[in-house]
């Protein structure tokens, strides 16, 4: 090589933020205990859940999972927030954590001790640890040019010492071959060959690329090389760090190679895409290294803002660069304005439902981009891909490749990136801000026991379950049940506010190092054993290798997942509960469970006729309804059927049939997440939804559980995790930014190209490398990119996003008496006096009108009106003529008959004329903590124009089933109940917009 790493990495500069570090609020000042009068002492508790894979001879220590209605493994929860080295709330109880006096028995409080230091060099006794160390060491010493790692000459160069000009393909015949390439990447390699047959057919003159040298031209173009390395035919591990030498599994015993006369040949081998150089692709044009200054505008207007407010954030959290542990790092120098931010988030996927076909990815999202462009899947890294058929027993091994590839730029100091902007070669190092997974994929990261060990929480906050007698679970109960002596958790109540208001992430972190120094200087097994029932900690996370100046710390860079938890876990909890299905001890009784409403068949089925009764009603736009619960929810019923129904549907169709108390907890919860799941969240919000979810879990202990030891394990992880949400929204921002939908859309994105089923691991392999590929080539070769549509047939551009869409009418047509007032009173209120005919704007006033049936919004969603979804039947329908509009700074709801636009005075005006919905019930708002907003519809009596600007959103509207269970004054006719689409901003930041069909 010509360039060595030292010589790549002199005379560039690497500049940090200059600017000044301001004051910062208290985690505990933004949220508050409820009740400073009821706090109790806090129990010793513990560290985030993770698999040790080594469940020998375990017992209740452990947390093994046995019995008593298992949870999914999809367990996904957020971390305690902390605002710049302020721990205690002036509300909190005096003294830290470690001052409060808690009930400990025989037990010892692995947050409770002296600040001793490090432990010596030592050799673990421990398989497991002795392994994770040396894959740790080894990325501490991690070099580009390492023999461990080895790149090839190409790669190496291509970080070394990147190309410092714009891409240009000055052959007209290769330019083409890779424009028919990139067109027909979604198809097969015959629909490639069949189309350049076509050219060269019609300019036999054209040398078109075969497909396998447009290939390789578009791997030298893109600079993206993948790294392949050896695994486990049965996926146990990869073949790197400690068992890059070792030709037998260690786990399964399969053999390495397969011998073909005198050569070696691998099994099985995994491939890792290096983040480097598709980094460095972000850079090459122009266009996109202006977009990767968003991070440091981001960075500078959240200073500014704490600079001016004293310390305190008044505007809303909108993106991690909001979130307190990101400024910290900045203000201490760790992140410089050049380095780049990333997230990695990881999830298996079963490709075929009836057979073995796990198969693990890993993305990178670069959060310096501005969340317009970041989550599109063009703007998605690939990381890697592990081919099944089984999950692996050492995710490390798989992940070694791609951590010690970033582990030695980060030792470098950095990697050269060539700024097409300013023409220069500039050094930036990779700052790993987030591990994002799903339970089962995060406990093979983190290094934590399962969500049932004694020290369960995935943020290593200081919560000790308690389990049954005997039992070999524990469960994150606050509340002590009565007469219950068993040793090492009987501590008193929990008062979870004053718990996480005290604890920060610096806390947990410390407590962590502590923790694991004490477990890894285990001597025997046993000792292992008894260590890691008291810490919770199983092995050292492999991210420990990284430079801990790069990265957040442990474990506060594991994120938690605004996905799985709300949408899987929680309504995984209550329904069952709700149906009666729950396990139940002997000692307890179904007969005594108010809450099992839904036990019955017959109450089971009507519920479901409920939900299916509401599909008409949901735009096109929400996306997949959720199905019938009665019939589906066994059956494969998604993640996102679930949030529509438990968390849209569900405060309507559960009124007056949950018991009051129980509806109310249950509202609650729900109002707290809705609030949490959104894209910007306010900071009076994040105190809001503290306070219910805080309100729910503890009444949810108080409702179910009644302080009975015997019903213990109706208190999961999900019951404890919504605690953490919004103190994790102040450290890392909203958790929609690092929830695993990104991850999951990528999986589907690649999945539906597979197309070799015999062979599908090595399908979607090749795909993801091509993806990766096109990706880096199309961000440096802006003319590669695909056309922006056309606007359909007949469309029209009006401005800020909105579109109108056909159908339109062929002829003027006269409207309703209370239509043609509404059109008067709107031009009225804008100034006009007459039209431009000279008539009058008065009760008279009788215009004859063309209308437009339908609206394309900004956020992706089409608007239509009543006009034309009145011609179809009910059950062709997936109504979308319901709007959220914004009148005068008030949020109110209408359903549309239809759009004009209106000619008057030299001046276009666009507007729309609809039915408004009356006022929601205010004792059911209260009630429901706001979750059931339930109206009267009043058609064809409060019409109205408004400006077609005004409409913010499609929303649901469906005839409300309930209201009339309560009340029959008259007040349940034409009554209507509201749902609004979870996460539609975040539709947009993907790049969705919805089909548009109709013409």
């Amino acid at each position: 090589m010509s360039t060595t790493t030292s010589e790549a990495h002199k005379h560039v500069p690497h500049t940090p933020f200059h600017l000044p570090r301001p004051r910062f609020r208290k985690p505990s000042q933004l949220i508050q205990p409820l009740d400073d009068t009821h706090v109790h002492e806090v129990p010793p508790t513990a560290s985030e859940t993770g698999n040790s894979g080594d469940d020998e001879g375990l017992g209740p220590q452990d947390g093994v999972n046995v019995q008593d209605n298992e949870e999914p493994e999809d367990e996904d929860v957020v971390d305690p927030g902390s605002l710049f080295e302020q721990h205690l709330s002036d509300n909190a109880p005096s003294g830290s954590l470690s001052q409060q006096s808690v009930h400990r028995d025989d037990e010892e409080n692995p947050f409770q001790y002296e600040d001793d230091t490090q432990s010596p060099n030592f050799v673990p006794n421990i398989d497991d640890i002795r392994i994770s160390y040396k894959f740790i060491n080894e990325l501490r010493s991690a070099k580009l040019d390492s023999p461990i790692e080895p790149l090839d000459d190409t790669l190496l160069q291509q970080i070394l010492d990147p190309p410092q000009h714009l891409l240009e393909v000055e052959n007209p015949d290769e330019r083409l071959s890779l424009e028919l390439y990139l067109a027909t990447t979604h198809t097969s390699e015959e629909t490639y060959t069949n189309a350049c047959v076509a050219v060269t057919r019609r300019f036999p003159d054209c040398r078109l690329l075969s497909y396998y040298m447009v290939k390789k031209l578009v791997e030298k173009l893109s600079g993206v090389s993948p790294i392949v390395r050896d695994m486990c035919v049965n996926s146990c591990i990869g073949y790197t760090g400690p068992y890059a030498s070792i030709e037998d599994c260690p786990h399964c015993g399969e053999t390495r190679y397969k011998i073909q006369g005198k050569k070696k040949i691998a099994r099985k081998q995994f491939t890792t895409l290096p983040l480097a150089p598709q980094l460095q692709a972000l850079w090459r044009t122009t266009e996109g290294a202006a977009s990767m200054q968003y991070r440091q505008n981001c960075t500078k207007a959240a200073f500014e803002e704490l600079e001016r407010n004293n310390g305190v954030k008044v505007s809303a959290y909108k993106d991690f660069f909001d979130g307190s542990d990101y400024l910290e790092a900045v203000a201490e120098g760790k992140i410089a304005d050049n380095d780049m931010v990333v997230l990695l988030s990881i999830d298996g996927a079963q490709l075929y439902r009836n057979k073995a076909s796990d198969c693990w990815m890993y993305i990178w999202v670069v959060l310096d981009h501005d969340p317009s462009n970041r989550y599109k899947v063009q703007h998605v890294l690939l990381g890697g891909v592990i081919p099944g058929p089984n999950k692996p027993k050492n995710l490390d091994s798989f992940l070694f490749t791609g951590l010690y590839h970033i582990s030695a730029i980060q030792q470098a100091g950095g990697f050269r990136i060539w700024n097409a902007k300013s023409g220069q070669i500039f050094m930036s190092n990779i700052f790993l801000a987030l591990v994002s997974a799903d339970g089962p994929a995060m406990s093979c990261l983190n290094g934590f026991v399962g969500h049932h060990g004694r020290v369960h929480c995935r943020f290593y906050c200081p919560l000790i379950g308690r389990h049954k007698p005997g039992g070999p679970h524990y469960y994150p109960a606050r509340l002590k049940p009565l007469g219950f002596t068993v040793t090492g958790c009987d501590h008193d109540d929990v008062d979870i506010n004053a718990l996480l208001s005290s604890f920060t992430s610096r806390d947990a972190e410390k407590a962590y190092n502590h923790n694991l120094s004490r477990v890894v200087v285990s001597r025997t097994k046993t000792e292992y054993q008894a260590r890691r029932l008291q810490t919770g900690v199983v092995k050292p996370t492999i991210f420990s290798g990284l430079d801990p100046n790069m990265m957040l710390g442990v474990p506060g860079i594991f994120a938690g997942d605004c996905m799985h938890l709300p949408a899987l876990n929680i309504p995984d909890l209550y329904i069952p509960l709700w149906r009666g299905t729950f396990d139940c001890d002997s000692t307890d009784t179904k007969g005594n469970w108010s809450w099992a409403v839904l036990k019955t068949q017959a109450a089971w089925k009507a519920h479901g006729q409920d939900v299916v009764a509401a599909t008409p009603f949901i735009p096109g736009s929400f996306g997949r309804p959720p199905r019938n619960p009665a019939e589906k929810i066994s059956s494969g019923y998604k993640a996102w059927e679930f949030l529509l129904y438990f968390f849209g549907l569900g405060p309507c169709l559960f009124y007056n049939l949950l018991p009051k108390d129980y509806y109310e907890q249950y509202c609650k919860i729900v109002q707290g997440i809705r609030l949490l799941i959104q894209e910007e969240i306010l900071p009076d919000e994040i105190r809001l939804a503290d306070k219910l979810i805080t309100e729910a879990s503890n009444s949810f202990e108080e409702l179910y559980v009644q302080r009975r030891t015997d019903r213990l394990h109706f208190v999961r992880a999900s019951v404890h995790a919504p605690s953490h949400m919004p103190y994790e929204t102040i450290r890392i921002g909203p958790g929609i930014i690092y929830s695993q939908w990104t991850m999951e859309r990528m999986i589907g994105f690649l999945g539906m190209d597979i197309r070799l089923h015999s062979n599908a691991f090595a399908n979607l392999t090749n795909i993801a490398i091509t993806r990766a590929q096109n990706n880096a080539l199309i961000a440096m070769f802006p003319d590669f990119r695909p056309k922006p549509k056309l606007l359909p047939r007949g469309a029209v551009d009006i401005g800020d996003g909105y579109q109108l869409r056909r159908a339109r009418d062929s002829c003027s047509r006269a409207v309703t008496e209370l239509e043609a007032q509404a059109i008067s009173r709107y031009f009225l209120d804008l100034g006009f006096s007459t039209d431009d005919d000279g008539t009058p704007f008065d009760d008279n006033y009788n215009p004859v009108v063309v209308r437009w049936a339908r609206v394309l919004l900004p956020n992706g969603q089409i608007a239509r009106s009543r006009w034309k979804e009145n011609l179809k039947p009910i059950n062709k329908l997936r109504a979308a003529r319901s709007v959220r509009v914004t009148l005068s700074g008030r949020l109110q709801y209408a359903e549309v008959h239809f759009y004009l636009s209106w000619h008057i005075h030299n001046i276009e005006k666009h507007f729309a004329v609809a039915s408004f919905y009356g006022e929601p019930h205010q004792g059911i708002l209260k009630q429901s903590s706001h979750s059931y907003y339930t109206v009267q519809h009043k058609c064809d009596v409060d019409v109205r124009a408004f400006d077609i600007k005004s409409i913010s959103a499609v929303v649901m509207m469906a005839p409300d089933p309930r209201y009339g269970t309560v009340f029959q004054d008259g007040s349940e006719k034409d009554r209507y109940y509201l749902m609004e689409k979870p996460g539609l901003k975040l539709g947009r930041l993907f790049g969705w917009e919805e089909d548009d069909t109709e013409s």
